[in-house]
């Protein structure tokens, strides 16, 4: 994770982290993941000690990786599976450059353009045998060329150099055409169709993600960062790593948010064009920071990219590491399958949302049962959820000594319910290892809520929420409107429709629909329905 201020925080991290000195690190013959067979979810260990990873795909029997190691040189590996990762060769900008020396490398982007091979990445910059990083300067981004699967790279190169376009800049403070014109950090390529598009971070406020066309470099097109959009606190001014992909006619912005030893973790948002990818779209969680009992950081997730392989979708992402004091202490890149949900959206890093349905009286505690048989038992107990029907399982089990479990290696959920303090009642529910909802069903319980989430159309679209009754078969429209919903995709449906102020309880729903309206104009609405059996916790609908 990159921020403002490099240098400092930097030193500390290269230095105490990654290890500095002359070699990669690591720099092993081959480096094996689990084998990713179909169905197989669970987190694998792609290469210790990279942070900032980056895989470039030449077709799907060949795949390159590379991305942070010691900040002076650039590893390159090479796999033709996604599996078994070989060490290929380092890349040494000081050595292929005979009037510069660089240091504080970090966050290459590899792609080719027009049949070479191009490895942009960010870095200060100084005479030969000058000291690096020098006082007064600011890390910015350079790119290099070779002409072939060799990755034999050549000197760097600045980019767009004595252009008013957005450029490489050493100096401090902003250009005179803005701050948005500095390329500094994480920069990022995607070749779409006939145009190629470059995205990268600047500073101003935080760190903040725009991206040009490089066939028409004067238009900056501003996607996220504090700098022009309004950002939650948890965010931390920090908006970086971009990576841009597309599925199905949807194209994807993920992004890195937070410090990197505070609430770092990964975010995305999806629309129909580039151009469209900004933060006045909905910003979708990917991933969240792992804490334990006592708050503190017991890993972080991000700057992450998407691989394709034969029609499935990896994450390829660091995960920081902290000790039970919340203090960094390594950054390794792991991969993880990726599922999408019927509108688009990804299933999330580590978050699956348990609802079980509610018997009055009741308390409940959460086990789970891992895929070698073992269970976790209590993961959640009594003392966090007492009489609640849901909990979002983040993956840490507390009352289990804040012992961290992946999504990929659950097999079940089980539900323990009691009252009186008479426990020893469960229930079991399977578990796919890559969604993020589960529901359990309590014998004799009933339905106290029902989520509901939808997809997001046109980016100034507003909501409502309407109901059709089960006994008069009549919609109530709206049931929840406009006033309440807003922008939101999703609402907690409690047995009210506000609006009209009647209550209906969700055994009395046989389906939910969702309304869709631009600038208020309501008598043009798009909507989209599900039938509902009266008893489930959530509901996912899709208007077309």
């Amino acid at each position: 994770m990159k921020t403002v201020r490099v240098v400092g925080w930097l030193s500390t991290l290269f230095a105490g982290v990654v290890g500095c000195g002359g070699g990669t690190v690591p720099a092993p013959e081959e480096v094996s993941s689990a084998a990713l067979a179909a169905g197989d979810n669970a987190r694998t260990l792609v290469m210790p000690w990279l942070a900032d990873p980056e895989v470039y795909k030449e077709n799907d029997d060949l795949f390159f990786l590379t991305g942070t190691g010691n900040g002076v040189v650039l590893p390159l590996y090479e796999s033709n599976d996604l599996t078994a990762f070989r060490f290929k060769r380092d890349y040494n900008p000081s050595a292929a450059d005979p009037t510069y020396d660089y240091c504080f490398l970090w966050a290459p982007d590899l792609n080719k353009s027009n049949g070479a091979y191009q490895l942009h990445f960010s870095a200060h910059r100084v005479p030969n045998g000058a000291a690096c990083p020098p006082a007064g300067q600011e890390v910015t981004t350079f790119v290099a060329t070779a002409p072939d699967l060799n990755l034999n790279f050549g000197a760097p190169q600045p980019l767009n150099a004595n252009t008013t376009w957005p450029r490489t800049s050493t100096a401090t403070g902003c250009l005179p055409q803005g701050c948005n014109r500095n390329i500094r950090i994480d920069s990022a390529t995607y070749n779409d169709v006939a145009d190629r598009w470059f995205f990268y971070v600047w500073f101003d406020r935080g760190n903040n993600i725009s991206s040009f066309n490089m066939a028409a470099p004067g238009t900056v097109y501003n996607h996220a960062g504090p700098a022009v959009f309004a950002t939650p606190a948890h965010e931390e001014g920090i908006n970086e790593a971009p990576e841009v992909f597309k599925r199905n006619g949807i194209y994807y912005l993920l992004f890195s948010g937070g410090w990197y030893n505070s609430q770092y973790a990964m975010y995305y948002v999806m629309a129909d064009s580039i151009p469209q990818l900004t933060r006045a779209r909905a910003v979708r969680r990917l991933s969240l920071p792992l804490r334990n009992s006592a708050g503190k950081l017991v890993q972080s997730h991000g700057h992450n990219v998407i691989v394709e392989r034969r029609g499935e979708y990896f994450n390829v992402f660091h995960v920081g590491a902290f000790d039970t004091a919340g203090n960094l202490t390594s950054r390794s890149t792991y991969m993880q399958r990726v599922g999408f949900k019927p509108d688009g959206a990804m299933t999330s890093l580590n978050q699956v949302s348990v609802r079980w349905n509610k018997l009055n009286g009741y308390s409940y505690s959460l086990d789970v049962v891992l895929r070698d048989g073992s269970v976790i038992g209590p993961c959640s107990s009594v003392a966090l959820l007492g009489q609640s029907n849901k909990t979002v399982f983040d993956g840490v089990c507390r009352s289990a000594g804040d012992r961290v479990v992946t999504k990929g290696d659950i097999a079940a959920f089980r539900i323990f319910y009691a009252i009186n303090g008479a426990w020893g009642a469960f229930v079991e529910k399977a578990y796919d290892g890559i969604s993020d909802d589960v529901s359990l069903e309590l014998p004799g319980g009933f339905t106290p809520f029902v989520d509901l989430e939808w997809n997001e159309l046109q980016t100034p679209a507003q909501y409502s929420i309407d109901v059709q009754r089960r006994d008069t078969g009549a919609w109530i429209g709206p049931c929840i409107g406009v006033a309440s919903v807003n922008k939101s995709l999703a609402w907690t449906y409690q047995g009210r429709c506000d609006t009209p102020g009647i209550n209906v309880a969700p055994s009395n729903i046989q389906a939910f629909r969702i309304c869709s309206a631009v600038n208020g104009d309501w008598a043009h609405a798009r909507c989209g329905a599900a039938a509902y059996d009266g008893r489930g916790l959530h509901s996912r609908i899709v208007i077309p």
